[in-house]
């Protein structure tokens, strides 16, 4: 077990945030923007630029005709969902080659899904079924501590998620490494200079959900459950059912919130292989 004053230390060792993504955060956070600004920012980074053209001209958005340009590619998909897939995007970038471990990559999927399907609950949320357009990105973002531990850690980390325990995983964590996956993950939003909201997200995403003062920390808890009840888990999933994970939605969600299992999964599993 590391102590208090080396906890942190496997965590320093990660390389920093993409550049491109917190700018790209800070850009789409502010009220007037230019969609100018976002293109010539996505064009800095070719990575990014050729995985933006490949998606937008896959058959996920089945566009009549070829998609040629970034400035094109953002008008069409629109900002917040640019915003999504550029993060999606440096977030893979950041986890590069470990993605080809299967463990890794089931923790990866797990969060891509939970990030969408925070978007569905946020819609249902939303009186104007609207929703928020910090739902994917704290969705997408609720386990990076968990990928940082990993990454930080792969032989470790692999062993503790595959060894049959009985104990809570969070214990089994702050046993072996003295730090939870949630104390990590607020401690690399905070070095990486994310968003606050984002960063008290990523540190409470295991509380239990608030059942008055609903907000976008209580979504993705939900967004986790239902992700692990719809068969994208990493770990053993709690038990809930589908029924019991809408039951803690506000109730007008809930009577929005209401779709096929298998035609949602089926959805949410169709944009997951877009990524991959």
């Amino acid at each position: 077990m590391e102590t208090s004053e080396d906890k942190y230390r496997g965590l320093r060792r990660l390389p920093p945030f993409p550049a491109v993504a917190t700018k790209l955060l800070r850009l789409l956070s502010e009220q007037d923007i230019h969609v100018r600004q976002v293109v010539e920012l996505i064009r800095a980074d070719p990575a990014l630029a050729s995985e933006l053209m490949r998606v937008v001209n896959s058959a996920l958005y089945g566009f009549p005709s070829r998609i040629s340009s970034i400035q094109n590619a953002i008008t069409l998909l629109g900002l917040d969902t640019v915003r999504s897939f550029a993060l999606t995007v440096s977030m893979k970038g950041f986890l590069h080659t470990a993605l080809r471990l299967d463990l890794l990559r089931r923790i990866w999927r797990h969060s891509l899904a939970c990030g969408m399907l925070c978007e569905e609950l946020s819609a249902a949320c939303s009186t104007s079924q609207g929703g928020d357009d910090r739902a994917y990105t704290a969705g997408l973002l609720h386990n990076v501590g968990r990928l940082g531990l990993f990454v930080a850690h792969p032989k470790a980390y692999s062993d503790l998620l595959t060894e049959p325990c009985e104990t809570d995983l969070l214990e089994r964590e702050r046993h072996v490494f003295g730090i939870d996956h949630c104390e990590a993950g607020a401690w690399l939003a905070h070095s990486w200079g994310l968003p606050a909201d984002l960063e008290a997200v990523i540190a409470g995403h295991h509380q239990p959900v608030h059942s008055t003062d609903f907000d976008l920390a209580d979504l993705v808890r939900v967004a986790v459950l239902l992700t692990d009840v719809m068969g994208f888990d990493v770990t053993p999933p709690s038990g809930c059912t589908l029924t019991e994970v809408r039951s803690m939605l506000p109730s007008a969600a809930q009577y929005r919130f209401d779709p096929d299992p298998e035609a949602l999964t089926a959805k949410i599993t169709d944009r997951l292989n877009t990524f991959d």
